[in-house]
């Protein structure tokens, strides 16, 4: 199931770009020329100086030496350098795609919330002050039409604990953890579940109807409330022979919610609920 987006809504399907994947250090070439100039210099001084051959010789490796030497210390330490700067540098850029992740998934729940208040809100809400737009189940898991964009995991060592974050990340961004999950208004649901529960449940969703401007009788027609006992399974409700529905909720004793078929489809989809009184109706 998935949650609506409202109407107008400023928050709507967003767009969040990743950063890109850190620069790895490229290996410089050789200095040949370098050491060949260097080589060339310490020889000729060494003439011009009236150094014998061995000593020109020794003056020439030594120089050799020195040159190697020192580019290759300068092209390890700079690597090294350039691979952390450029972690350190990617590494802050996610926290931010996180932090960014996190405020539109939290303004995402906030007017969701408004504006599809669950059962026992659909009175109270300052967004219900107008008709119902949905009839709305319950809340639980569904997408939040967040995406990230870009695959900088791609570049990355398949062994880079980044490559984990990141799948963690566009899990988060994708969905929403208390989402409002609705069908529309005109759906029929059957309620199936132990007594006052499955009863408080339904006499929920009636309210709902009943302020979207449904008649008493229509709303309790659209939902129907099959009661079982505690020790009754799914087949003791279809026993019943109930008549066929858009939507079934069952209710287990304990009280958690599972919509096991939706637009006339099956389906497993786990939520909370909300609790009505049958009194309220």
């Amino acid at each position: 199931m998935t949650s609506p987006i409202p109407p107008r809504s400023p928050v709507g399907p967003s767009r969040v770009r990743l950063p890109p994947a850190p620069t790895r250090a490229r290996p410089t070439a050789t200095p040949v020329a370098t050491v060949t100039v260097a080589a060339l210099a310490s020889a000729v001084c060494g003439l011009v100086l009236g150094v014998g051959p061995v000593g020109v010789l020794a003056t020439v490796v030594v120089t050799v030496v020195a040159t190697a030497t020192g580019w290759a210390a300068d092209r390890l330490v700079g690597a090294t350098l350039t691979t952390r700067r450029e972690r350190s540098r990617f590494e802050a850029a996610l926290d931010e795609v996180d932090e960014t992740v996190a405020r539109l998934r939290a303004a995402r729940s906030r007017e969701l919330d408004a504006w599809y208040p669950t059962a026992d809100r659909v009175r109270s809400s300052d967004a219900a002050r107008q008709a119902p737009r949905a009839l709305v189940l319950g809340v639980g898991r569904a997408s939040s039409g967040l995406v990230l964009e870009g695959r900088p995991d791609d570049q990355l060592d398949p062994d880079d604990p980044i490559r984990a974050r990141l799948a963690d990340l566009r899990d988060e961004a994708a969905t929403l953890d208390e989402a409002p999950l609705c069908v529309p208004l005109g759906t029929t649901v059957r309620v199936v579940g132990p007594p006052v529960v499955a009863e408080a449940v339904a006499s929920g969703l009636r309210c709902q109807l009943r302020s979207a401007g449904a008649p008493r009788s229509d709303a309790a027609e659209a939902v129907e409330c099959v009661v079982i006992g505690p020790a009754a399974t799914s087949t003791g409700a279809a026993a019943h022979r109930p008549r066929e529905v858009d939507t079934v909720l069952l209710i287990g004793p304990d009280g958690e919610a599972l919509v096991t078929r939706t637009g006339g489809r099956p389906c497993r989809q786990g939520l909370r609920v909300a609790f009505v009184s049958v009194l309220d109706e």
